[in-house]
């Protein structure tokens, strides 16, 4: 099973995990967050991860809000370590199916570029007008 760490400004990442826990229940228990505040430098985190990823025998999946933040920035040091993938871009479809994929043991790097494709997949934008995509209900 693969731990998981989401990791934002704010309090996105904590607000994440309450969304993905109404979904997937228990699931989401040991899912840690990880939130850069005001006046919080992000290095903090990377010790903090880094001194984790190293006593951890089982594979760790960060989710980052998004690419190149500080926080993206910070924890994609940790991608050099053999047990750690860093993902940016953290929406609730990445993190849903990182925790139903995290289930079955160690991802591999197709596994984990097939989650950032559904994840690209679940985005839409809609308006007034009748997308070619759209289905007849």
């Amino acid at each position: 099973m693969a731990k998981i760490i989401l990791a934002s400004h704010g309090g996105l990442s904590k607000g994440m995990k309450d969304s993905v826990s109404m979904i997937v229940g228990d699931l989401a228990k040991d899912i840690e967050t990880y939130s850069l505040l005001p006046g919080q430098n992000p290095e903090g985190f990377y010790q903090e991860v880094l001194k984790e990823a190293k006593e951890c025998e089982e594979q760790i999946l960060i989710l980052c809000d998004i690419k190149g933040g500080s926080v993206h920035t910070a924890l994609s040091k940790l991608a050099v370590l053999d047990n750690v993938m860093v993902f940016s871009g953290m929406n609730m479809g990445l993190v849903l199916d990182a925790v139903m994929k995290g289930l079955n043991g160690k991802l591999e790097l197709a596994e984990a570029n097939d989650l950032i494709e559904a994840a690209k997949d679940g985005m839409t934008v809609m308006n007034g007008m009748t997308s070619e995509d759209d289905e007849d209900f």
